[in-house]
């Protein structure tokens, strides 16, 4: 009996270490969910006479290696609460490179995909600005929930040809989850 203690108790660690490892992401806090509504806030609009463009780039990140997210639906409203676009009446607008679009609004696992706001948006007066998108989505089975960030970016613009020239700033700020169902 005596030699058969320490390998018990061996054991009972190592299994206390792998229940530990196999729950990683319950531990962490991560969020699982299988739908869920992100809200971000940005900007869109045009200031000094034109002379310079401030809009909004999203990024939205799969966290998940396995299991595809679909977006269902992107509203941007502006100051005052009135809808500017809802992509269930205009139609899934097109990400920059491709990765999703009005014929695939599936986020595959690891996949990351950036919309702009200035090709969906008007440019706005002060009164109907900052803006606020709303990215509604939902998966399969739980998943890490979906990710976002907003990055205004500020850039030179030519009012006459529109041209965007030299960036004059950037800042980012994380989107916030404000509502998910678990089941």
């Amino acid at each position: 009996m005596g030699g058969k203690a320490p390998v018990i108790l061996a054991g009972l660690f190592l299994s206390f270490g792998l229940a530990g490892i196999s729950h990683a992401g319950n531990l962490d806090g991560d969020a699982m969910a299988r739908q869920g509504v992100l809200r971000c806030g940005g900007n869109n609009f045009l200031r000094l006479g034109g002379a310079e463009i401030q809009w909004t780039a999203y990024v939205i990140r799969n966290v998940s290696s396995a299991t595809p997210i679909t977006v269902e639906r992107l509203t941007f409203f502006d100051a005052t609460g009135s809808v500017l676009f809802d992509s269930s009446v205009a139609g899934f607008p097109a990400f920059a490179g491709g990765v999703l679009g009005p014929a695939d609004n599936v986020l595959d696992p690891n996949q990351t995909a950036q919309l702009f706001s200035y090709p969906i948006l008007p440019f706005l007066p002060e009164a109907q600005r900052p803006i606020q998108l709303e990215i509604v989505w939902s998966a399969p089975e739980r998943v890490l929930t979906l990710q976002a960030s907003a990055v205004r970016i500020s850039r030179q613009r030519d009012p006459a040809t529109g041209a965007e020239l030299a960036e004059r700033g950037r800042d980012g700020s994380s989107c916030r989850t404000v509502d998910v169902r678990r089941q």
